[in-house]
């Protein structure tokens, strides 16, 4: 397969212990979540390819069809060593700038997704996130350079490294040029609200807030700013899913 510039990467499996399936729930306008994603993905003025990494377990024949009917690439690797799963995607698809997202976040944040790229390249950065850095949870990316991945690749050997794709770089943060970047403007509300899609109250959130607000085609799905402002004037939408715990993993 030819080299690109710029990637997208979707981490995607039928496995989820919190929400089994959930990537290939409705999401909007027939559209499940995996394929609202992928269009969503395609929407990025920076990259020039998308590509599904998802696993080898049977349950992801599904997550394989999908993709097709979508026409969208895929690479199907092992379904705990994720790290190891997205080395097979570089490989298999080769590019310069490698930039992540999960399937479970179908209001990700397209425009910040590209201005971290961007700052990836202006400043010569090995990796960058904006997960922790202002945006509401569910809707944040990461980029890296793929020398730097084919380097953390080579040289992660914790299982908790393999488990994951990247805390191999923010571990290190001395060997890779890294930062966490801010989105260009943060929201009052940012942190109040719960984007994520992790468990049927978040599946329950999602629906009421496409249908309260409209959208049922990607390119109509509103900016992460305007999904807050409409949110803090609906706290009844927001109950739903509030009082969810996030999955936590271990400090670096």
């Amino acid at each position: 397969m030819r080299k690109v510039g710029v990637q997208v990467i979707i981490q995607a499996r039928m496995g989820s212990t919190r929400l089994p399936g959930k990537i290939l729930k409705p999401y909007a306008g027939g559209y499940t979540v995996l394929e609202w994603i992928i269009a969503r993905a395609r929407l990025s003025r920076r990259a020039e390819r998308v590509v599904v990494a998802t696993t080898t377990n049977p349950k992801d024949d599904a997550t394989e069809d999908a993709c097709m009917r979508a026409g969208c690439d895929f690479v199907r690797g092992s379904e705990e060593d994720v790290l190891a799963r997205f080395a097979d995607v570089a490989r298999a698809y080769p590019s310069d700038v490698i930039l992540q997202i999960n399937a479970d976040e179908p209001l990700v944040d397209i425009d910040e997704m590209d201005r971290l790229a961007d700052i990836l390249r202006e400043e010569g950065l090995d990796y960058a996130n904006n997960h922790p850095g202002g945006l509401p949870l569910g809707t944040g990316s990461e980029v890296y350079r793929a020398a730097a991945f084919a380097r953390m690749v080579a040289e992660a050997k914790d299982p908790y490294e393999h488990e994951h794709v990247t805390p191999y770089f923010y571990r290190h943060p001395k060997i890779f040029k890294q930062r966490i970047v801010a989105p260009s403007t943060i929201h009052p509300f940012a942190e109040s609200a719960r984007l994520t899609l992790d468990t049927a109250e978040d599946f329950e959130f999602q629906h009421h807030l496409t249908e309260s607000m409209g959208f049922s085609e990607p390119l109509q799905q509103p900016s992460t700013n305007g999904v807050l402002t409409f949110l803090q004037s609906h706290p009844d939408i927001v109950a739903i899913n509030k009082n969810m715990v996030q999955k936590t993993f271990p400090k670096a």
